[in-house]
């Protein structure tokens, strides 16, 4: 399941999305489109984390909290972790899939987003105990690390989504507690906390194997091109703010819209077709404005 590097070049022939002005909990990391606009996110969900770059001053700049310090505690997470038996069909995929079932649904979110931790803790155990631990649906996990060939939540969004995939490559069993891990600490998105270093340090809390493996992994950037097409296909998609559940050409905002995400999965688990456009534009972490 290895990926050759390559250069993100070829991803400025992106040309579906485009970097915009943030919504929720991007824009201090995006530019602003007015001159001297208020930086601060509106509409972020409270930070439910431990984990902190070395200050837990919510009015830390990036200066005062360098992007390689490590996050100060690890804590157990709080979020359910699906059975191991759920993966006994799905352990040479490639991309994080969860399930037993053919028909497949795809989360796209961003390991830095906080609205993609918001789905996390609020829906995705529900989702599982009622549609995946059934056998109906499986569910696959993509990471949008990339907006119109540059990096999306900071440079360091590429590194995690590397890692997330690196986790799930050499010890795919351990993945979900690996994403628990993640998830339940994850460090506010203004800061760059996806080093190489704390990446492993998630992996180690979590009990993954292999982590010299993990570790060479990330820095020769073996898993870039999977993360690419998970870039592209998002503009196939035309997401533009992730979270994003998507099953065919449907796309539903479970942020905004829980109950439209929740009749996707149940047409998912019915067999019935995923068409349509169900996505909603606002309380996400927004790719682009369009």
């Amino acid at each position: 399941m290895d990926d050759n590097p390559v250069s993100r070049r070829r991803l400025l022939e992106l040309s579906a999305v485009a970097t915009v002005p943030a919504v929720a909990g991007c824009a201090s990391v995006v530019d602003q489109s007015d001159a001297g606009a208020e930086q601060t996110p509106t509409n972020t969900p409270e930070p439910q984390t431990t984990a902190t770059n070395a200050t837990e001053n919510d009015t830390a700049t990036d200066e005062q909290v360098a992007p390689g310090d490590r996050p100060e505690t690890i804590s157990e997470p709080d979020i359910d972790v699906p059975s191991n038996s759920l993966l006994e069909e799905q352990p040479n995929q490639r991309y994080p899939t969860l399930g037993t079932a053919d028909t497949t649904v795809t989360l796209y979110g961003n390991w830095k987003c906080p609205y993609t931790q918001e789905f996390v803790r609020e829906q995705f155990d529900d989702l599982v105990d009622d549609f995946v631990a059934p056998g109906d649906v499986s569910i696959e996990f993509r990471n949008v690390a990339y907006v119109d060939g540059e990096p999306y939540l900071g440079e360091d969004a590429p590194r995690a989504t590397e890692a997330g995939l690196a986790v799930w490559d050499i010890d795919p069993t351990s993945f979900w507690d690996y994403f628990a891990y993640v998830f339940a600490n994850q460090p506010q998105e203004r800061f760059e906390w996806a080093t190489t270093d704390n990446l492993v340090r998630f992996a180690e809390h979590a009990g993954v194997d292999g982590l010299d493996q993990i570790r060479q992994a990330i820095r020769s950037r073996t898993y870039n091109r999977s993360v690419e097409e998970s870039a592209e296909r998002a503009v196939e998609l035309e997401i533009t703010t992730v979270p994003r559940v998507a099953y065919g050409d449907s796309v539903t905002a479970p942020t905004v819209d829980p109950e439209s995400t929740r009749e996707q999965f149940e047409r998912a688990a019915n067999g019935e077709s995923g068409s349509g456009d169900d996505s909603s534009s606002s309380n996400g972490t927004a790719i682009d404005g369009n």
